[in-house]
């Protein structure tokens, strides 16, 4: 779908509206917004809301950190790498995920930084450099 740079600019001002005066998503304002958009359908609303959409994903993803470990991790080190994260980032919402073909060591995701500290990677960074 094709968006317009007068639809952008109008799903940027209504995600303004969506933000609290701490600049926290609200949930409920959006929903708000979303559903007047669908019933009251002014011109290029589908864009508008497409644009919308993806302003609010990139929201939510800035604020979500992954973890990926190789295995399942015990409570006390996930509350270590939270209140190291948190110190960093504050306001995240978590999600633990284990991925065994890391085989080692753990990644994590907020927003777009990644940082990776598994065997897998470096095992692929060392074969890069013997090849």
């Amino acid at each position: 779908m094709k968006i317009t740079k007068e639809a952008q600019a109008q799903a940027r001002r209504l995600m303004r509206l969506c933000t609290g005066p701490d600049g926290t998503l609200q949930e409920n304002i959006v929903r708000q917004v979303a559903t007047t958009l669908c019933t009251e359908k002014p011109r290029n609303y589908l864009a508008i809301l497409h644009a919308l959409t993806e302003l609010v994903r990139l929201e939510v993803a800035r604020h979500t950190a992954t973890v990926t470990t190789a295995r399942p991790i015990e409570p006390a080190e996930k509350a270590a790498i939270k209140a190291k994260l948190d110190a960093r980032h504050p306001g995240l919402n978590y999600e633990w995920l284990t991925d065994p073909t890391l085989i080692a060591g753990m990644t994590v995701r907020v927003g777009d930084n990644v940082t990776d500290a598994s065997v897998r990677s470096r095992i692929e960074r060392l074969s890069k450099l013997i090849s």
